[in-house]
């Protein structure tokens, strides 16, 4: 059975390369998709970081580049075959895009880096979701605070301990902070006290600041700054089904294949996901997953 979500990116990805020069909207696209549009934007945003429709801008202002280098081709002409409406518009884009105008780019070439076709090859099945390696990052110190709990390797495995205290904790305990940085953020912290250490501290969290109002009870940690290699996951349920069995396709790759390479400067061992609520539905999930490479 095919993968749902790399299905949809596919098919939008084929419809919209085939209609570039046809009219394009989100209405007809996500028609011929059979997919809602609310869920198509989200899903394609997801996966390729770019809007839906921003994505086909870009693209007719990539694919107009091969007529714009014929001289017989003007840029009204170029405009129109392309549904920009008129020159003007068209000239507009591309300067938005490209920092020059096609006429002056005409004039005078030079390189230019444009928005290629999406190619949903590149992502990697991961159970029913798709993962992806997603940027490497630089994220500033930060502060959370949750509950810690000490969870078996093994025993978690078997009864998906870390998922039971974070679900516990999102819908019950983060209640409890007054003003954290952003409610709708949830920080999976995880710490490990070794590379052979059969168990690992995890903390269900929201960052918080010096605005935020905590139980007495509860644990804040502070992250310092690090550059981080960050991945994705995207699955067809409710984040709250999220779980070493859900993850476990990009952390075998993390661990296989991506940690092997790098080099690593670190004080602790620790990772986190982060899991933006707002953008999660009970159809649709996003995960990002922070892994440290060096403080800085």
């Amino acid at each position: 059975m095919d993968n749902y979500l790399l299905s949809i990116i596919k098919n939008t990805t084929e419809y919209i390369e085939e209609n570039l020069l046809e009219e394009l909207n989100l209405d007809n696209i996500s028609e011929n998709v059979n997919i809602s549009k609310f869920h198509l934007l989200r899903i394609w945003k997801g996966a390729t970081g770019t809007g839906l429709m921003e994505y086909v801008r870009r693209r007719r202002i990539a694919c107009s580049i091969k007529d714009l280098i014929s001289e017989y081709n003007s840029i009204e002409f170029i405009s129109s075959k392309y549904s920009f409406g008129c020159a003007h518009t068209y000239s507009r884009l591309f300067k938005e895009e490209f920092g020059t105008t096609p006429t002056k780019w005409r004039r005078q070439p030079f390189a230019l880096s444009i928005m290629d076709r999406f190619n949903a090859d590149f992502m990697s099945k991961a159970g029913e979701g798709l993962m992806s390696f997603l940027s490497i990052t630089v994220f500033p110190a930060f502060k959370i605070a949750g509950y810690e709990f000490t969870i078996d390797r093994e025993e978690n495995d078997k009864k998906q301990l870390a998922t039971q205290y974070g679900v516990d904790f999102f819908y019950n305990h983060r209640l409890q902070i007054a003003n954290p940085v952003n409610k709708d953020i949830y920080i999976g912290y995880t710490a490990i006290p070794g590379k052979e250490a059969s168990f690992s501290y995890y903390q269900p969290s929201l960052m918080v600041d010096q605005n935020s109002i905590l139980p007495p009870d509860m644990i804040t940690k502070k992250i310092k700054t690090h550059k981080y290699g960050v991945f994705k996951y995207m699955g067809p349920h409710r984040p709250e089904e999220l779980s070493s069995r859900t993850l476990k396709a990009i952390w075998d790759y993390i661990y296989s294949t991506w940690i092997p390479t790098m080099e690593f400067e670190l004080e602790e061992l620790f990772h986190f996901e982060y899991v933006d609520y707002s953008k999660c539905n009970k159809q649709y999930c996003e995960c990002e997953l922070y892994y440290p490479i060096s403080q800085i």
